[in-house]
């Protein structure tokens, strides 16, 4: 039988980003470098400009940055991105390896401008005791202030670590939540009863210091907090402001909202306190 003749596509069909699958070309691991780079102008082909897409599909998204003294952007982590405007967003469990991170990011910033303000985001179901406590005893060694601010959750430890911040610098957004509640066994323990009691009491030691840290955030006594604390505490945004937890809830600006002068006399500035924030 007769067979049609093999047709070897050009090397340009295989890099021309027209060509790719849209899921290739939408793909934040293809690297820039990769792709096909614009053809010289000449006189009878004007220069276009050539875009490389960014997407959040198969992964985090990548933004681009250009840094000091550099002469082309180049496409990095978002959360690294916000890292360098001295950003630090919270959005997982806390362990060992994130409190490192975290803490080193810290250090850092403290190194590269020790006045600048930091603000922590959180959107956080919890984490470890230990890698908490590490987390708030490095801000608490930083000269600069540190602001957090509760996006939609923040439960546990991660609700303890937002009351850490600096004081008229804790904030929430309206419909953000938080939760706060004793310390647990982390797992089933077996073993010899002596060994299980040095458990039990290390567990209660942590208690206490949380009650006496919770008490410094808040303004509240021990044995109100300690009660209170019986079972898993849930607050709104609002709640967690009156109970002390935080200082601020923003509120969104609504669409078409008069922008307020200097000359104006809302409450808000009569209270010395910024319109959108109560």
């Amino acid at each position: 039988p007769s067979h049609s003749p093999t047709m070897t596509p050009s090397p340009s069909a295989f890099l021309a980003p027209a060509a790719l699958p849209l899921a290739a070309r939408a793909s934040p691991f293809l690297c820039p470098a990769a792709l096909p780079r614009a053809a010289p102008a000449s006189a009878s082909s004007p220069a276009r400009a050539s875009s490389v897409p960014i997407s959040m599909a198969g992964g985090v998204p990548k933004v681009p940055y250009k840094g000091k003294g550099a002469q082309n952007y180049e496409f990095i982590d978002v959360f690294q991105r916000l890292n360098r405007d001295r950003i630090i967003f919270v959005g997982q469990d806390i362990d060992d390896e994130l409190a490192n991170q975290i803490c080193a990011t810290l250090l850092y910033l403290q190194q590269e401008d020790d006045k600048a303000p930091v603000t922590m985001y959180f959107n956080c179901p919890g984490g470890g005791i230990e890698a908490v406590l590490m987390i708030m005893d490095t801000m608490n060694a930083m000269s600069y202030p540190i602001g957090t601010l509760n996006l939609g959750l923040a439960a546990s430890m991660a609700g303890f670590l937002c009351g850490a911040g600096t004081k008229g610098r804790r904030m929430s957004l309206p419909n953000a939540r938080f939760m706060l509640q004793n310390p647990s066994l982390y797992e089933a323990k077996m073993g010899q009863a002596a060994d299980i009691e040095i458990e039990v009491v290390h567990v209660l030691q942590q208690r206490e210091l949380l009650l006496k840290r919770l008490s410094e955030f808040t303004g509240r006594s021990v044995d109100v907090i300690r009660k209170d604390l019986k079972r898993d505490l849930y607050l709104t945004a609002f709640e967690a402001r009156e109970y002390g937890l935080i200082d601020q809830v923003l509120t969104p600006k609504p669409s078409g909202a008069r922008n307020y002068g200097p000359g104006s006399t809302t409450k808000a500035q009569k209270n010395n306190t910024p319109a959108g924030i109560y």
